[in-house]
C-alpha cells in the first residue's frame, strides 16, 4: 500500500504550486541595513549626518551603501569632498525607500499595547502654532491623555509619502491632490504695532507708514506691496526696514515696539484684546486660508481622528478656548 502511494504522493508534491516566499525573506539583513543607511544619507544630504542619526561612523555608512551599490550594479551617489549627490539610480531608489520607511514608521506608531499612548506627529506653520495652537492645546491634551503629540515647525511644501508626518496645518488654496484637506480659518493681513508706536507716529492715512519702521517677512517679501496696492497708495519708502523669518516673529517685533508689521487676522486678535497690539488702519487684505491636511488612509489613526474633531470645534468662529495663564 505504501509503495503504491509513494509515486502518487511525490507527483502531487511535484505539481503543487510553490508557496511564495515572503518578500522580507528575499532581503538579507545586510541589505536592509544598506537600505537604511542609503535612506538616511539621501534624506539628510551627507554620510556624516546619516552616521550621526544612525549612531554609526561615516565609514560604516559608506561601507553599507557600497555593498548596496554592488548588489544593484549601479552607483547611488556621486561622492565629493564632504558632500554626496544622488545619481539618477539613487533618486529612483529614494522614491521607494522613502515611502517604505515612512510606512514602517506609521505602522509601528499604530501598534500599541492596550493602555499605551498613541503618537500623532504634526507639521504646523510657525505663526499658527505660536499664536493659535499653543495657547489652546492644553484643552486637547487634557481631554486625550492617551495621545502623545509631536509638533514641528514646517514652513514648506510637504511630501506625505516620504516624510513621517501624520497631518499638517498649513496655508494654501486647498488644492492638494490625493490628500484630505479641511479648511480651518480664513486669513487676512492688516498692519499692527504697539500702542506706544501708534501714539508717537499719529497715523491718520496709510501713507503715514513711510514715517515708520516696517517689519517684513523674508518668506513673503511681497506682502506689504500687496497691502499697499489694496490701500491705493502704491509703494512707499519707509523710514527703516527690518526683516524676520515668519509672521510670528513679525508680530513679536511689533509688540516690542520695533515698528509696524503685517499681522494675520484673526491670529493677532488676542494680543490686541490684551492691549499689546493696535491696528492703526482697519483695512484687511484676504490672503488665503489655513487647512488641516492628511492622507485619507490615515483616518484610521485614532489620535488623528481625535485631534481633527477637536480642532474643528476649536476653530469655530467665536470659540476662544485659550489658556490665558500662558499669555
Amino acid at each position: 500500500m505504501n509503495d503504491e502511494n509513494a509515486p502518487t504522493a511525490q507527483a502531487d508534491r511535484l505539481f503543487m504550486p510553490a508557496e511564495p516566499k515572503p518578500a522580507i525573506s528575499q532581503i538579507s539583513a545586510a541589505n536592509l541595513l544598506g537600505l537604511q543607511a542609503f535612506e538616511a544619507a539621501y534624506r539628510l544630504g551627507s554620510f556624516r549626518a546619516a552616521a550621526d542619526a544612525l549612531h554609526l561612523t561615516p565609514s560604516a555608512v559608506s561601507h553599507r551603501i557600497r555593498n548596496l551599490e554592488r548588489l544593484m550594479g549601479d552607483h547611488l551617489f556621486v561622492r565629493a569632498h564632504r558632500a554626496v549627490t544622488p545619481t539618477v539610480a539613487g533618486r529612483s531608489l529614494a522614491a521607494t525607500t522613502g515611502r517604505a520607511f515612512t510606512e514602517f514608521a506609521r505602522a509601528l506608531s499604530l501598534q500599541h499595547a492596550p493602555g499605551a499612548r498613541t503618537r500623532l506627529r504634526l507639521a504646523v506653520v510657525p505663526t499658527f502654532e505660536m499664536t493659535w495652537l499653543i495657547p489652546r492645546i492644553e484643552t486637547f491634551l487634557s481631554a486625550h491623555p492617551e495621545v502623545e503629540l509631536l509638533v514641528e515647525n514646517v514652513n514648506r511644501a510637504l511630501d506625505f509619502d516620504n516624510e513621517p508626518f501624520d497631518a499638517a496645518i498649513c496655508g494654501g488654496t486647498g488644492d492638494w491632490p490625493g490628500l484630505a484637506a479641511l479648511p480651518l480659518m480664513k486669513i487676512s493681513t492688516t498692519p499692527i504695532c504697539a500702542p506706544a508706536v501708534a501714539a508717537r507716529l499719529k497715523f491718520r492715512h496709510p501713507i503715514d507708514l513711510q514715517r515708520a519702521t516696517l517689519v517684513h517677512v523674508t518668506s513673503y517679501p511681497l506682502a506689504w506691496s500687496l497691502w499697499f496696492d489694496s490701500a491705493g497708495i502704491g509703494e512707499i519708502t519707509p523710514r527703516r526696514t527690518f526683516w524676520v523669518d515668519s509672521f510670528w516673529a513679525a508680530q513679536q517685533a511689533a509688540e516690542c515696539g520695533v515698528g509696524v508689521a503685517l499681522g494675520l487676522d484673526p491670529l493677532c486678535a488676542e494680543p490686541e484684546r490684551l492691549g499689546r497690539l493696535q491696528r492703526p488702519f482697519p483695512m484687511l487684505v484676504p490672503t488665503g486660508d489655513y487647512w488641516f491636511v492628511h492622507r485619507p488612509q490615515d483616518e484610521r489613526n485614532p489620535a488623528l481622528r481625535a485631534f481633527k474633531r477637536w480642532i474643528i470645534a476649536a476653530a469655530e468662529p467665536g470659540e476662544v478656548a485659550i489658556d490665558e495663564s500662558c499669555s
